[in-house]
């Protein structure tokens, strides 16, 4: 499986490993699954369904949101889709309405108050706060939660 970096647009063969995580996000029906370059070293997302990139056709005041689920720090994008939807390249998880997505991130601060600090909130929206504003161990504490059993 050959994957084409969307930064500086070199072609690398995809490891057994990636290749078979790309599978489980393609059974589990996910909309996202995150890369990263092995020329460049950088993060990009491809939808394992057809395993191109997706091309956001408009931003988001959302977009760059940390995830809310248990134990994932990736930030989502906006994707202007047949069907729009937030999603995190990271775990794969999709919101297919900003209700749903900020009950997420507001059930997730209830149960970890921590994670606050990685959003503002202004009237009923969530926005992010600057990857510098960011406390220097997020990423560290996140990764520490425990995922909830399915």
């Amino acid at each position: 499986m050959n994957i084409t970096c969307d930064q500086c647009k070199e072609t690398f063969t995809a490891s057994r490993i990636k290749r078979r995580s790309s599978l489980i996000h393609r059974k589990k029906g996910c909309a996202l699954s995150c890369w990263e370059c092995l020329s460049c070293y950088s993060s990009f997302s491809l939808n394992p369904m057809t395993m191109e990139q997706p091309i956001p056709k408009k931003t988001a005041d959302e977009d760059g949101l940390r995830c809310p689920c248990n134990s994932c720090y990736g930030l989502l994008s906006y994707v202007d889709d047949s069907k729009p939807f937030w999603g995190c390249g990271e775990c794969g998880t999709v919101w297919f309405s900003k209700a749903d997505l900020f009950q997420s991130i507001t059930n997730s601060i209830e149960k970890y108050p921590y994670r606050a600090k990685v959003y503002t909130k202004k009237g009923n929206n969530f926005h992010p706060v600057p990857l510098e504003n960011e406390p220097e161990n997020y990423e560290d504490v996140v990764a520490q939660e425990k995922t909830d059993s399915k």
